[in-house]
C-alpha cells in the first residue's frame, strides 16, 4: 500500500520537495503571464487505490483545462497544470489569445496553454535537478479538457496517480487561481527521497 512508504519524515521530505520546485514553477510562470503569483503551502495527496487523485479531481466538480509532461530518471512520473476553465481562459488571454467566456480555445489558444505546462514542467524539473545534482527530462506536453476525473485519466495511467503534491497558485487581478500537480510513481519514491539533500 503506497501509505505504507510514506510516513511523516517522507511527507515532510516531498513537502519541501514541492516547496522548492513548484515555488520555482509558478514563479517562471507569474513572468510569463506578467502577472505576480500567489502560491499556498503544498500538500501531499495520498491515496491507496488506482486512480485516486484523478476520483478526488473529480468530486470537485469543475471543468478543467489541464497540461501534463511526464517526468523521467529519478523524477519519474507527470507533472499536471490544471486549472478551472474560466481561468484557462483568463490564462490565454494574459498570453495574448483571448478565448470567449465558455468559448471554444483556437489552436493558438491550446498552443499557448501547453507552452504554459511546459515552461512551469521545465523550472519545476530545474528546481530539483539543482537538489539533487543531476540531469532530469521531461516530455512534451498534453493537453486534455473536462471533469476532473476525465482530464486526469487522460493524461496520467489511473496506476500512476496515487500520490500527487499539489501547489494552488493565484492572483487577483485579474481573478486567476490554478493548481500544480506532481504525480511521482510510487515505485520511485523511496529512490526519489534518498537523493534529496532535504533537512541535512
Amino acid at each position: 500500500m503506497v501509505r505504507s512508504l510514506l510516513g511523516p519524515r517522507e511527507i515532510d521530505a516531498l513537502q519541501e520537495l514541492a516547496t522548492i520546485g513548484c515555488g520555482r514553477a509558478v514563479s517562471a510562470l507569474g513572468k510569463l503571464s506578467g502577472r505576480t503569483l500567489r502560491m499556498d503551502v503544498p500538500e501531499a495527496w495520498v491515496g491507496d487505490g488506482p486512480g485516486a487523485i484523478a476520483d478526488f479531481l473529480g468530486a470537485l466538480g469543475q471543468e478543467l483545462v489541464a497540461v501534463e509532461v511526464r517526468l523521467s530518471e529519478l523524477l519519474e512520473g507527470h507533472l499536471v497544470l490544471a486549472l478551472p476553465a474560466r481561468d484557462a481562459e483568463v490564462l490565454a488571454g494574459l498570453l495574448g489569445w483571448p478565448v470567449p467566456p465558455g468559448g471554444t480555445f483556437s489552436t493558438l489558444a491550446e498552443s499557448a496553454m501547453m507552452e504554459s505546462g511546459n515552461i512551469v514542467g521545465s523550472a519545476f524539473v530545474s528546481a530539483v535537478a539543482g537538489l539533487v545534482g543531476r540531469k532530469l527530462l521531461l516530455s512534451v506536453p498534453s493537453l486534455a479538457r473536462g471533469g476532473g476525473r476525465h482530464c486526469l485519466d487522460s493524461l496520467v495511467p489511473r496506476d500512476a496517480a496515487r500520490v500527487a503534491l499539489a501547489a494552488r497558485f493565484s492572483c487577483d487581478a485579474p481573478a486567476l487561481e490554478g493548481l500544480i500537480l506532481v504525480l511521482p510513481l510510487p515505485a520511485r519514491i523511496p529512490g526519489l527521497l534518498a537523493a534529496l539533500p532535504l533537512g541535512e
